[in-house]
């Protein structure tokens, strides 16, 4: 009963996570593995920490390990940018996080920090930045629900770059399961979200997986409380995810 209980309140935690751009109608869609990630010689890792929010350092070290399965062992994880936000400023600087006023919502001295950590960055695809906050909602509104987790891909002239975006709120009070738990499955399921995966129409819905043992699982229901009591948490990529990202690595 009690792992029943677990494998509920983990596929639970899919449900505040959002993907841009929305997908197709009709709940199926397909997507491509990001060819840029899988395929990168190194993926470089910039962690930035909105007010002090950051995952614990063992859910981290896993998703990078996962991360390093799929892609690339030569992942470079840049020193944390810190940050301070008001926090009616958190939405909008994260929604607006390519856009050239960003910097206008930061002290002085940690714009110009910012400035700098970024420039230094290689300019390709292969770059994530990982945003921690404490809070984050659906849409630049503070009155629309909150969200665990958000993907997105920005292209901007200067520099195109994935970005993930974790609230510390809501994954530290996900029910049942522990921090670290929770942090293990939400950090890896937006990174998958950036892989590409679930990629084939045929097991995706609303760009999540349809495999019910799979990390890129979304919505609750009794065949994925019986999934976890006979495969345990999901905390990796199914078998047919695997295959879509195995099969986009170059020959």
């Amino acid at each position: 009963m009690k792992n029943i209980i677990t494998l509920l309140a983990a596929v639970l935690l899919f449900a505040g996570c959002k993907l841009d751009p929305k997908p197709l109608d009709g709940g199926a869609a397909s997507q491509q593995v990001s060819s840029a990630l899988v395929n990168a010689e190194q993926i470089d890792i910039v962690p930035v920490s909105i007010n002090g929010a950051k995952p614990p350092q063992e859910a981290f070290a896993f998703s990078m390990k996962i991360l390093k399965k799929y892609t690339t062992d030569n992942i470079v994880v840049h020193p944390t940018i810190s940050l301070t936000l008001d926090p009616a400023q958190i939405n909008d600087f994260i929604y607006d996080y390519a856009q050239s006023d960003r910097l206008e919502r930061l002290k002085p001295e940690e714009a110009a920090a910012f400035r700098e950590a970024t420039e230094k960055l290689p300019k390709d695809e292969a770059t994530i930045v990982m945003i921690y906050t404490p809070v984050l909602h659906h849409n630049r509104s503070s009155s629309s629900r909150l969200m665990r987790g958000l993907a997105f891909y920005y292209r901007p002239d200067w520099q195109p770059f994935n970005v993930v975006v974790y609230n510390q709120s809501k994954i530290n009070n996900a029910p049942v399961i522990s921090k670290t738990q929770a942090w293990k499955i939400v950090l890896t399921h937006e990174l998958g979200h950036r892989l590409g995966v679930p990629a084939r129409r045929s097991h995706n819905s609303h760009n999540h997986c349809t495999s019910r043992e799979c990390v890129m699982y979304a919505a609750p229901d009794w065949q994925a409380v019986a999934s976890v009591a006979f495969n345990g948490m999901p905390y990796d990529f199914c078998d047919l995810c695997k295959e879509e990202l195995e099969g986009a690595k170059r020959l």
